[in-house]
């Protein structure tokens, strides 16, 4: 059981997109041992549209297909099943980077598993979706740093609920139902704003880039071919 909407009702994922990546990825005949769930695949997806480091989609279904490795492959007897995959990949791709980035109001929502709590209620699942974050900063680990050493705060409920260390902490201490639905509306706005710190990041490196092309044409001058960055009649054509 699933917990929320899709994330944009045209791209996000439905209910039976869901059970169609579920049951292809996880039958007995496919051969995969540890494919993603479609949780810690949303999870991931987020990461990878998020961070610092361009990562193609492509690349991104190596690991939902193998999340220890990265190496395994199906076996589908269906050959189009593949292509389908690859589809709603993409699908929730877009839509993942469409929701992050709504300037006007916070429409990202993280897709998170449900289950019955001991009272009846239902307890939403936060380990698969943060464990999934998780490995997409792995996937551009020393680029992801100086945002985890500036902001580890913004990494703190990730790290609880998506790692074996926070595993081991929240089973010495397990939080109260209060603190765990708070850990979970929290996670949303900590995707948005890892996601507006590197989309940042992002644009200041594009201005700049945009910057240094305009003054190398209002100079009127190309740049000189040993790779010096200055112009030719500075550099060697001086000479």
């Amino acid at each position: 059981m699933f917990v929320g909407k899709a994330l944009n009702v045209e791209l996000g994922w439905s209910l039976d997109d869901i059970a169609l990546l579920e049951e292809a990825l996880f039958a007995e005949d496919v051969g995969l041992d540890q494919p993603m769930q479609a949780p810690m695949i949303d999870g991931f997806i987020c990461a990878l549209v998020s961070g610092p480091v361009p990562i193609t989609p492509e690349r991104a279904m190596a690991w939902v297909l193998d999340a220890e490795q990265g190496v395994q492959q199906p076996t589908f007897a269906d050959p189009h099943l593949h292509a389908r995959l690859q589809a709603l990949l993409l699908k929730q791709w877009q839509a993942t980077a469409a929701a992050l980035r709504e300037p006007d109001r916070p429409v990202y929502q993280p897709l998170f598993g449900c289950t019955e709590g001991e009272d009846g209620r239902p307890l939403v699942i936060l380990d698969d979706w943060c464990r999934g974050y998780l490995c997409g900063i792995a996937l551009a680990a020393p680029a992801w740093q100086p945002l985890l050493q500036a902001h580890p705060d913004w990494f703190s409920t990730l790290q609880l609920y998506g790692s074996e260390a926070g595993w081991r902490r929240l089973e010495q201490q397990p939080p109260s139902e209060a603190a765990h639905d708070a850990a979970a509306a929290g996670l949303a706005q900590q995707a948005r704003q890892i996601q507006r710190y590197w989309q940042a990041q992002r644009d200041a490196a594009e201005a700049a880039a945009m910057a240094g092309m305009a003054d190398r044409a209002a100079s009127g001058a190309a740049l000189c071919p040993c790779g010096s960055g200055r112009p030719y009649p500075l550099c060697h054509g001086a000479n």
